[in-house]
């Protein structure tokens, strides 16, 4: 069951290792054997750069956050014009939340639910991301108002939220597999239309 992460520390394994299992079997089936099994280490190398499950798990989380992050640098582009970030944006994002939607869906509950874990990407949103998506979309549309933009930034965000936290009854309800590329390059057509366009 061993994978090989070439060039990767035994720290980048272990993450990378939780991060497959959480994306093949969900948060349910992790377990430090399955980490230390797929990394190719021994329980003892999970326990020594972790201590435990949970903090193997809270590691994938940031990774995975500082990857949407990374989505949401595009926006910041000086080089690109306002409709092509904005593309940028959704396919980078599209591609994260397509490669992990049991993390994604694990962000969305436990933002839905007022507990005391704090979610670094709710955060995130919080402080910059939202703003970023509205202020490039101000950009687009300028004869809108304010409200129109942040409006529009929760219908994008929605819009790709929404098949990911469905999951495999996405299909099962429409008959779309929106997984496949072609599908999934023309969902991203149509919401990018909605904005972009003259709809």
């Amino acid at each position: 069951m061993s994978r090989n992460y070439h060039g990767s520390t035994t720290k980048d394994k272990i993450v990378k290792a939780t991060l497959d299992i959480i994306s093949g079997e969900g948060f349910q089936n992790v377990t430090i054997r399955k980490i230390a099994g797929m990394a190719g280490v021994n329980v003892a190398a999970v326990n020594y750069h972790f201590g435990s499950k949970d903090a193997v798990i809270n590691e994938a989380l940031n990774m995975v956050t500082l990857q949407l992050e990374e989505a949401f640098s595009c926006l910041k582009s000086s080089e690109l014009e306002p409709a092509a970030r904005l593309e940028s944006f959704v396919r980078q994002y599209s591609q994260v939340i397509l490669e992990y939607p049991d993390i994604i869906r694990n962000f969305i509950s436990q933002s839905m639910h007022k507990n005391s874990v704090k979610v670094e990407y709710q955060e995130y949103l919080k402080k910059e991301g939202i703003v970023l998506i509205a202020g490039t979309i101000a950009r687009i549309r300028p004869e809108e108002s304010q409200t129109v933009h942040f409006m529009r930034t929760l219908q994008l965000l929605s819009s790709l939220s929404f098949p990911i936290l469905m999951g495999e009854r996405i299909a099962e309800i429409t008959g779309l597999e929106l997984s496949t590329p072609e599908l999934s390059n023309g969902y991203i057509e149509i919401l990018l239309n909605a904005i972009i366009g003259t709809n």
